[in-house]
């Protein structure tokens, strides 16, 4: 394209000229010349490159080099104009040499391009693997963040379950490592997966309840609130367990009675909402009027540093105390539809 554009100008300036044979073969046999002696430079140009030479090295012996080849060029041109022209005089030296500059300014541009367009290429590379460099250490993080819940959580179900064996409760033991069991097959299932459709995520969730119920029996109820128009939209996988848990161990469990908890999710306009609310123990019900924001435990530390790898400021978790006394955390994730390619962590870099 380069060489096109040249001599495309070259033509259209030397249209005034065109019935001059002398001319057009000095201007033909420059450009043919000049386009050859390309191919020197080129393989000059490559060594140099290849090397990683220094700018002064690459400026010093392209212009030294690139002298004596334009002064070839131009002897070419005025040869040509000689050999077919009658009145010319004969061809001189330093009639060549007088004009090597054009020769030579325009083999320096062709190995200025050349190293431009080669650096260019080089800086976007290195800013592609920048990426994939940071693509790959999100990736990392993000997993030793989700890994950290699977033992989390294990260890508080074993303990529930040896509580059970301890209260001579064995059928309710036997259920809830059944239980346990088939919510460990669907959480290691696809576990390059960062995230997940909302439907499958509820699916797990309610998995994980199942187990609690078993534990709490009538103490624990339950309520769900599901947009149905959005279950197909992409979250975090293993976002809500973290979240009830939490509910369960500081709420439910240290209520004599048992208590409720609400899943509530809904459209925002562009974004997700998911509401989870669960009555507080008895004895801090006071303490939580206060309206003041919590911020919570391991968990909820867990999922705040996963919506802002994944997220960053796009995304949201309020911990408070609404207006019935009840705790409650609000997430607030950006909608994207389960074939959204353009969301690049939810899907895993192999």
């Amino acid at each position: 394209m380069g060489w096109g554009l040249y001599i495309g100008i070259n033509v259209l300036c030397s249209l005034p000229w065109i019935t001059r044979i002398d001319y057009d073969a000095f201007r033909g046999a420059f450009l043919l010349s000049i386009f050859l002696a390309s191919f020197p430079m080129y393989w000059l140009c490559h060594v140099l490159w290849q090397r990683r030479a220094r700018i002064r090295t690459i400026a010093t012996v392209c212009m030294l080099t690139s002298f004596p080849i334009g002064t070839l060029c131009s002897a070419c041109a005025f040869e040509a104009a000689t050999y077919f022209s009658k009145s010319r005089p004969p061809f001189r030296w330093i009639d060549a040499f007088t004009a090597t500059p054009a020769g030579w300014f325009a083999l320096i541009a062709w190995c200025s391009f050349y190293f431009g367009i080669k650096h260019y290429l080089e800086l976007e590379e290195k800013h592609r693997q920048l990426i994939a460099t940071e693509i790959l250490a999100q990736e990392a993080q993000l997993r030793a963040l989700r890994f950290q819940l699977q033992p989390h959580f294990l260890f508080n179900t074993l303990n529930a379950i040896s509580t059970l064996v301890l209260k001579e409760q064995p059928f309710a033991a036997t259920e809830m490592i059944g239980k346990l069991a088939h919510l460990l097959r669907s959480t290691l299932d696809a576990p390059d997966l960062h995230t997940i459709p909302l439907s499958d995520e509820l699916a797990v969730t309610e998995e994980y309840l199942a187990i609690e119920e078993v534990r709490f029996g009538d103490r624990l109820s339950v309520r769900w609130d599901i947009d149905q128009t959005i279950v197909d939209t992409l979250v975090p996988r293993l976002i809500l367990q973290p979240l009830l848990e939490n509910a369960v161990r500081h709420g439910i469990a240290r209520r004599p009675q048992g208590g409720f908890i609400l899943v509530k999710t809904r459209r925002d306009g562009d974004r997700l909402s998911i509401l989870i609310e669960n009555e507080p123990p008895e004895e801090s019900s006071a303490a939580l009027l206060d309206g003041i924001p919590r911020t919570g435990g391991v968990g909820l530390e867990n999922v705040r540093k996963r919506l802002e790898q994944m997220y960053g400021d796009s995304s949201g978790m309020h911990t408070a105390t609404n207006a019935r006394g009840n705790y409650e955390v609000l997430l607030s994730l950006p909608l994207y539809a389960e074939t959204d390619a353009s969301f690049l962590p939810s899907r895993s870099i192999r």
